[in-house]
C-alpha cells in the first residue's frame, strides 16, 4: 500500500465499497505520506455527496461520533484529523475548505499570484468569517496560531503527496515504455491510427482517433500481455505527444482482456473519470462480440 498512490477518484471508489461494507480500509493507507490528502478527499466527497450538505460549515454541529461509526469515517478520524489537528479538526477542516475555495476563485485577489500565498490570504479571510477576528478577540489569538500552523504543515503534506504522484507516474511511464513504441500506421482527414509495437516490431496495441463532433473519440484496444493498467500510460503518451493542441474534450473507449470502459480528462483535477458507473463493464469482454461457432 505504501509504493501505491490513488487518485481522487480511486479513492472515492474505495471509500463507498467501505461505507457499504464490501471491503475494509487497505492496511497502511492512514499512515501513508498521502494520508492528509486521501482524508481531505473522503470527507469531502462524503459532505457533498452523502450527507448532502452544500458546503463544510454546514457540517458544524451535525457531525457526531455514532455518525462517524455509521458512514465508516471513524478510522479516518482517529487516525489522521484528530492526530494532526486535535479535537477541534472540524472547525479547522471547514476553515482549511473555506480557504482552499477561495483561494481558487480567479476573481478573488487578482493580484496575489503565488499559490501558497493565496492560500495564507484566504486563511486569513474565512478565519475571520467563519471564527472571528483575532484582532477584535484577543482569546481567539491561540487558535488562530494554531490553525495557521495546521494550515501550513497541511500544505506542506499535500506538497510532499503530489511529489510523490509525480514520481510514481514518472516511473510507471518509464517501466511501461522501456521496450514499447507507438507509430503511426494510417492517416486521414477524419481519423488517424497507431501501432504499439515492441522491440521486434510485434504489434501489442491498438489505437484509433476519430476527429468528429461532438469531439475527438479514440480507441484504445491493447493485447493481454500488456501490463494492468497500461491504457494510461497510452493515453497520457497520447496527449504529451499527439493531441497537444486539441482542445476540448477527448472521450477513450478502453480494451484490454475486455471492455474497461470509457474515459476523459478531467479539467478541473486533471485525472480521468470514468463515463459511466463504477465496474459497468467488468462483465463485457471481447469474445462476447464474436459469433457463435455453427454447431
Amino acid at each position: 500500500m505504501e509504493s501505491e498512490y490513488l487518485d481522487e477518484e480511486q479513492v472515492i471508489a474505495l471509500y463507498n465499497k467501505v461505507r457499504t461494507g464490501k471491503r475494509t480500509w487497505p492496511t497502511g493507507i492512514w499512515t501513508s505520506p498521502a494520508a492528509l490528502q486521501y482524508a481531505v478527499t473522503v470527507f469531502d466527497y462524503w459532505i457533498h455527496n452523502v450527507m448532502g450538505w452544500k458546503a463544510w460549515p454546514d457540517a458544524r454541529g451535525k457531525v457526531t461520533p455514532a455518525l462517524l461509526e455509521e458512514h465508516r469515517l471513524a478510522d479516518l478520524v482517529e487516525s489522521v484529523f484528530v492526530p494532526e489537528f486535535g479535537d477541534d479538526w472540524l472547525d479547522f477542516e471547514v476553515v482549511l475548505n473555506e480557504s482552499m475555495r477561495l483561494s481558487e476563485d480567479e476573481g478573488w485577489a487578482p493580484d496575489v499570484a503565488d499559490r501558497q500565498e493565496r492560500v495564507e490570504a484566504a486563511f486569513e479571510h474565512a478565519f475571520e468569517q467563519l471564527i472571528g477576528s483575532p484582532k477584535q478577540q484577543p482569546k481567539l489569538l491561540p487558535t488562530y496560531h494554531r490553525f495557521r500552523n495546521h494550515l501550513l504543515r497541511m500544505w506542506s503534506a499535500f506538497q510532499e503527496a503530489q511529489a510523490e504522484h509525480d514520481k510514481a507516474e514518472r516511473e510507471s511511464a518509464e517501466r511501461f515504455w522501456a521496450h514499447l513504441r507507438l507509430v503511426r500506421s494510417t492517416r486521414a482527414q477524419a481519423a488517424e491510427a497507431w501501432s504499439i509495437v515492441n522491440a521486434d516490431d510485434e504489434r501489442r496495441g491498438e489505437v484509433t482517433m476519430v476527429w468528429g463532433e461532438p469531439h475527438p473519440y479514440c480507441l484504445v484496444v491493447l493485447d493481454d500481455d500488456i501490463e494492468t493498467g497500461g491504457w494510461e500510460q497510452v493515453i497520457y503518451r497520447l496527449e504529451q505527444e499527439i493531441l497537444v493542441e486539441e482542445p476540448g474534450v477527448v472521450s477513450y473507449a478502453v480494451w484490454h482482456k475486455g471492455f474497461v470502459g470509457e474515459y476523459y480528462r478531467c479539467a478541473d483535477c486533471g485525472e480521468l473519470h470514468s463515463q459511466f458507473d463504477e465496474d459497468a463493464g467488468t462483465e463485457l469482454r471481447l469474445d462476447d462480440l464474436e459469433p457463435p461457432e455453427e454447431r
